[in-house]
């Protein structure tokens, strides 16, 4: 079974690895598709927008804890939601409208949200251990 202790030290490994693996799953995407060879269809089409959300956050967090000095402060899940909201809007009805390489797909969208739920699950779950 389980113990408490290989939980936390689960949670613990994800909230500081994952910005790194995601990052780099992101970065190689880019590239692998800026160098025209082929991906398999959900990830040339939608890894990326599954990972987005968790960078964004986890920058904007970043962000947030430098300019008020305070390594405690937490994205509530009504700002957690507002940004995910903004994304979905801005790159799933805006951007297509503007710029024929954008397509707007119901998909991407449900994936922004996983992404956020997952930085919302990680993060919570993680404080609440603590």
């Amino acid at each position: 079974m389980f113990s408490s202790d290989m939980v936390f030290m689960g949670l613990r490994w994800i909230r500081h690895s994952y910005m790194l693996v995601f990052c780099s799953m992101a970065s190689l995407v880019y590239v692998t598709q800026q160098w025209g060879m082929a991906l398999p269809l959900w990830v040339n089409n939608y890894l990326n927008d599954f990972l987005c959300m968790p960078i964004v956050l986890f920058i904007c967090r970043y962000a947030v804890r430098r300019f008020k000095a305070n390594n405690e402060i937490r994205l509530s899940l009504p700002l957690i939601l507002m940004v995910t909201l903004y994304y979905a809007f801005y790159f799933e009805y805006y951007v297509p409208q503007v710029n024929p390489r954008y397509t707007a797909d119901a998909i991407d969208i449900a994936l922004y949200f996983s992404g956020a739920l997952f930085f919302y699950v990680v993060e919570k779950e993680y404080r609440d251990l603590i």
